[in-house]
């Protein structure tokens, strides 16, 4: 999953914003699969939580599907689900690597109105490869 989300980080940013990105390469090498499903339910809360800023709250249509889910995830018995699902080896849905695809869809949309500066990628990037260690 943290090689999708950088090699999809590669095409939306900048080149100089992903050269600060690619410090953080030798520890996405050392990550694993553990924790997949949480780095992927990660990305849609930060998606929510970014258009909850006011900078950026004009971008909450963007997210409605991705405020549901985070929702529906809080609301169900998703401790359970997680630590079913997390436990050894497990391929990473399609419907897992939208919310990905979604939330650098609102981050690159949150930049092209205030500046890549505004949209804390670096900060995601590294809560996403603390996840499963």
């Amino acid at each position: 999953m943290l090689r999708y989300f950088d090699d999809a980080l590669e095409k939306v940013l900048p080149d100089d914003e992903y050269q600060k990105l690619t410090a953080h390469d030798a520890e996405i090498a050392k990550t694993t699969s553990r924790g997949d499903l949480h780095r992927c339910f990660r990305c849609a809360e930060w998606a929510v939580e970014l258009t909850d800023r006011s900078e950026h709250s004009h971008l909450r249509h963007l997210v409605g599907e991705l405020k549901t889910v985070v929702h529906e995830m809080r609301d169900t018995d998703w401790a359970v689900e997680f630590a079913l699902t997390t436990q050894g080896s497990r391929l990473v849905t399609d419907v897992e690597l939208s919310w990905v695809d979604d939330a650098l869809k609102v981050a690159q949309s949150a930049a092209e109105n205030s500046g890549w500066a505004t949209v804390p990628l670096e900060g995601l990037l590294e809560e996403l490869i603390a996840i499963g260690h």
